[in-house]
């Protein structure tokens, strides 16, 4: 499809183009005019997951791409999740309701009121102020007005009680008084009554502190008549203003307080009873200093602090705030059916369903740890204050996510390291008991220490009985060589038993000597056996002196020498003899120990081990509980998630859509029927041109005839038909005298059929004939038609043959029609042409198709190729001599003028002209440009 075809599809549906467009935009212009302003904030959050700092590395940590996504894809999810969007509706729900009138920052009048009007009292009664919800404060309430009607009645009767005693004064005291003296203007009744209100009246002067409830205790007064007197509820209490505690009307103290100029700090509506009557008495402030802010004195000094709109709306207590939230969501999670929980999922609410807040945009700023929120709303309160709740809300859950994923790691580790220390205790007094048990210090030590004694035990006691066997055979060899009178000397009796004291005396000192270092009485004992055998030692030797008398021995030697080796080997015999007593003693006593020590070896051993196990997996139960720890702190710190962009109030709303959606419906209306028109031309199976019909047919073209009607835009229609059939006949005469296989001779049998009915065969077969006529050929037309339409009716010239039952039984033009109208004889035809019936719908002669010189369907340009018509035609070129030719009948003017060339077109009018010529300028550039590249 070229160029010029998309112009001439356009142009001929160029009304469609132009309407549908228009329509389209009118429409979409009367919906979106009426259109509710959108009011659009945003918020950025800091969410440090790439680039935050980490306990387990003070440098950044390298993150790859895919857990980055992973991370950032979790932390927009469940912004945009379900549990996220529900807190967010209630919070926002519980904000507005508990307002007690408008205030633009959260919500505007309108939406206020409409909140008001949908929200039944059941929900509104949820909402709890001053601790108290809706049934309570209205109890309160009620009990108030009868109060205040009570204390109204009472008024009544004073006022009459004030006029009776009013009257009997002016009645006698003041009927005396302006009988002697006159009334003067100044001494009116009402002074009097002033003074009556006066004297009744009692007042207190308030002092720095004070407060409405310490000056209702100290009087005994109820705060509500104290209200009611003076009128609180408008004015703050001031440092040496006078509180009416009782008298008449409150009315009529209006200018018994101080004339100074009232001001308030908290001008807003939304501070309660409960926080005025606790408010302490302030110094009167100039009020020029609060005029613009929002500002409150601290305490300390007279600062004033700037702060920023909380979510939860000044004069509404925090704690009641949380109790409306909390009940709204217990009232939401009871059933499926109720008021909140149909608001949120099944309502059509612009500012507390899911699916409004659901539109929130969520999106990370290019690759940094930011993500930025945009809500739009048609409230701008509304709009600003659910994104700071919802901001609010995901920090919350996210914290709580991030936290709770190693709760349970921490928990479980903490529980096995309580559990090793327990164990580990348990085995370390295990230990301890069995070392006071045992009289263990330090077992390796102490075992050292038996083991070296034992020793040095066993090496003494051996050389002790070397020293015994040396001295009793010293004695047996030195009395030997004694005389017989030297051995009645040392067998004498005092010597034997001083020896015999001597060895009793050593043993029991050797016996002492272990316990010496633990008893203080024992080494005495010690000291003295000593004393005792150095005593004995000596006694021994003087009596052995005493035998010096004489002086050699039996062998020649001295006396006195022998008994000094006798005495020396006697008292080493003896002391060897009890050491070794002693020393056996001892030796049982290692013996004791040993068969001790062995088996504690073991159990201490076992024990050890324990507690070696113990603290091994209490050790590594706390490395990993500190891991554990570590990595919860590290969370913890790496979700520091913070509001680096706070959400704003949108001062204006944002430019209206509609005029560009007027414009793109009109746009997406022309491109959609352009696209329709196009789809329909492309699929369209008409036999519009002859390009289009060489390419569904494959049949060569004898040539083509427009359609004739006033709205043909050709001009001189006369002359191209005229051409038209002349150049028909042309290829006629050239397919039978030069482009034919079999060459033919006259009569030519001119065959002229159509698949489909009513495609003006008739017509073009007069024209035709009517041609070849004026050309002096002699030409005969065979119709089907009874009623025929050619203009010469001459029987020489045309005939119409009858349709038989036998039509299709036919072999030659005699069996068709009588012979007498061929005239052979006399009168001799140039041209046959022979019309048949549609070959779809009708039977035609198959043996008369032999005998045809050539054949030509007719094809209406209206009409569609299916595959009927391909099933008809092949027949007849199986039984054809030569494929047939087409002729196109009503074709339109275009298909005219690309086989006419230069045809001239009717010009319409010059308004149409010119804006016709302005549109298709640049096209027809384009064009032009196309066809001299061609040229060339």
């Amino acid at each position: 499809m070229d160029i010029a075809q998309f112009i001439r599809v356009f142009q001929k549906n160029l009304i469609l183009l132009i309407t549908i467009p228009l329509l389209l935009a009118i429409v979409v212009f009367a919906l979106t005019r009426n259109q509710d302003k959108v009011y659009e904030s945003e918020t950025i959050i800091y969410t440090g997951i790439t680039t935050g700092y980490s306990i387990e590395s003070t440098a950044q940590k390298p993150t790859d791409f895919f857990s980055t996504s992973a991370q950032f894809d979790n932390l927009i999810n469940l912004i945009n999740s379900r549990q996220t969007i529900v807190e967010t509706a209630i919070m926002l729900l519980a904000q507005n309701l508990s307002l007690e009138s408008y205030n633009s920052q959260y919500i505007s009048n309108e939406n206020l009121d409409k909140l008001r009007k949908f929200v039944p009292k059941r929900v509104k009664d949820m909402v709890v102020k001053n601790g108290k919800a809706g049934i309570e404060r209205e109890k309160e309430e009620q009990i108030r007005n009868l109060e205040k009607e009570i204390r109204g009645l009472e008024k009544e009767i004073n006022k009459k009680k004030t006029k009776a005693v009013q009257e009997l004064v002016n009645n006698g005291v003041n009927s005396r008084i302006s009988s002697q003296q006159g009334i003067s203007k100044d001494d009116t009744p009402i002074a009097i009554d002033e003074q009556l209100v006066a004297d009744e009246s009692k007042f207190h002067v308030v002092q720095k502190g004070e407060t409405i409830l310490s000056i209702a205790q100290r009087y005994g007064v109820s705060i509500s008549k104290l209200r009611e007197l003076n009128d609180f509820t408008s004015q703050e209490l001031r440092v040496g203003q006078k509180v009416v505690l009782s008298g008449l009307d409150s009315d009529l103290f209006a200018d018994v307080a101080s004339t100074d100029k009232e001001v308030s700090l908290y001008e807003n509506e939304g501070f309660t009873a409960e926080e005025i009557i606790n408010q302490p008495a302030i110094e009167n402030y100039d009020p020029n200093d609060f005029a613009s802010v929002d500002a409150g004195l601290s305490e300390d000094s007279n600062t004033i602090s700037i702060e920023k709109d909380p979510i939860i709306p000044n004069g509404i207590l925090e704690s009641d705030f949380l109790k409306t939230v909390q009940n709204f969501t217990n009232y939401y999670n009871s059933s499926d059916t109720n008021f909140i929980y149909g608001l949120l999922h099944y309502g059509e609410s612009k500012h507390y369903s899911i699916k409004s807040i659901k539109t929130l945009q969520i999106y990370r700023i290019n690759n940094s740890d930011l993500v930025k929120l945009i809500y739009l709303s048609d409230d701008p309160g509304i709009c600003q204050e659910t994104l700071k709740i919802i901001a609010h809300v995901f920090v919350k859950n996210y914290k709580l996510l991030k936290e709770n994923q190693t709760d349970l790691v921490v928990a479980y580790f903490k529980r096995q390291v309580d559990s090793a220390d327990r164990q580990l205790q348990a085995a370390e007094d295990r230990l301890l008991k069995f070392n006071k048990k045992n009289n263990i210090i330090n077992y390796a030590e102490q075992t050292k220490y038996i083991a070296a004694q034992k020793e040095d035990l066993d090496l003494f006691y051996q050389n002790e009985q070397v020293r015994m066997a040396q001295g009793s055979a010293a004695l047996k060899e030195l009395e030997t060589k004694l005389t017989r009178r030297d051995s009645i000397y040392l067998k004498s009796d005092i010597i034997n038993q001083r020896r015999k004291q001597y060895a009793d005396v050593t043993e029991k000192i050797l016996i002492n000597e272990l316990a010496e270092d633990y008893d203080q009485r024992i080494g005495d004992e010690i000291s003295m056996l000593r004393l005792k055998s150095d005593q004995l030692r000596d006694e021994i030797k003087l009596y052995v002196d005493q035998l010096y008398l004489y002086s050699h021995s039996t062998q020649g030697i001295q006396i006195s020498t022998l008994l000094d080796e006798w005495l020396k080997n006697a008292l080493s015999y003896e002391e060897a003899k009890a050491s070794l007593v002693v020393l056996a003693r001892r030796k049982m006593d290692f013996v004791r120990t040993y068969q001790r020590f062995a088996p504690l070896g073991a159990m201490l051993k076992r024990i050890e081990r324990e507690i070696t196990v113990a603290e091994q997996s209490y050790l590594e139960l706390l490395r990993s509980f500190n891991l554990a720890k570590m990595r919860q702190q590290n969370l913890q710190m790496a979700t520091n998630i913070k509001i680096v962009d706070p959400p704003y109030f949108p001062l204006q709303a944002n430019p209206s859509k509609a005029k560009y959606l007027v414009v793109a419906a009109a746009m997406i209306g022309f491109i959609l029927i352009a696209f329709i028109i196009l789809v329909l031309e492309y699929f369209d199976a008409s036999m519009k041109s002859p390009e289009r019909v060489l390419e569904r047919v494959g049949l060569k073209m004898a040539g083509a005839f427009p359609y004739i009607s006033s709205n043909s835009k050709l001009q001189d229609m006369v002359f191209i038909s005229n051409r038209l059939i002349e150049m028909i006949v042309q290829n006629l005469k050239m397919k039978l005298l030069h482009h034919s296989l079999y060459p033919a001779q006259k009569p030519y049998i001119i065959l002229i059929f159509s698949t489909q009915d009513s495609v003006g065969k008739s017509f073009l077969t007069s024209r035709i004939a009517n041609k070849l006529r004026t050309y002096g050929e002699k030409v005969l037309v065979l119709n089907y038609r009874e009623d025929s339409d050619l203009e010469d009716t001459d029987n020489n010239m045309n005939y119409n043959y009858e349709i038989n039952d036998n039509f299709a039984e036919i072999s030659n033009l005699k069996e068709l029609i009588n012979s007498n109208i061929l005239r052979r004889d006399n009168y001799s035809y140039d041209y046959i042409f022979i019309e048949i019936p549609s070959i779809i719908f009708h039977s035609y002669p198959i043996e008369l198709m032999h005998q045809v010189d050539v054949s030509m369907m007719v094809l209406k340009a209206t009409s569609h190729w299916n595959k009927a018509d391909i099933a008809a035609l092949d027949m007849i070129k199986d039984l054809s001599k030569e494929p047939p030719m087409i002729l196109l009948n009503e074709a339109e003017d275009y298909a005219i003028a690309e086989i006419i060339s230069g045809v001239k077109v009717k010009k319409s009018s010059q308004t149409w002209y010119r804006i016709k010529n302005v549109l298709t300028f640049p096209t027809r550039i384009r064009i032009q440009v196309k066809e001299n590249q061609v040229q060339s």
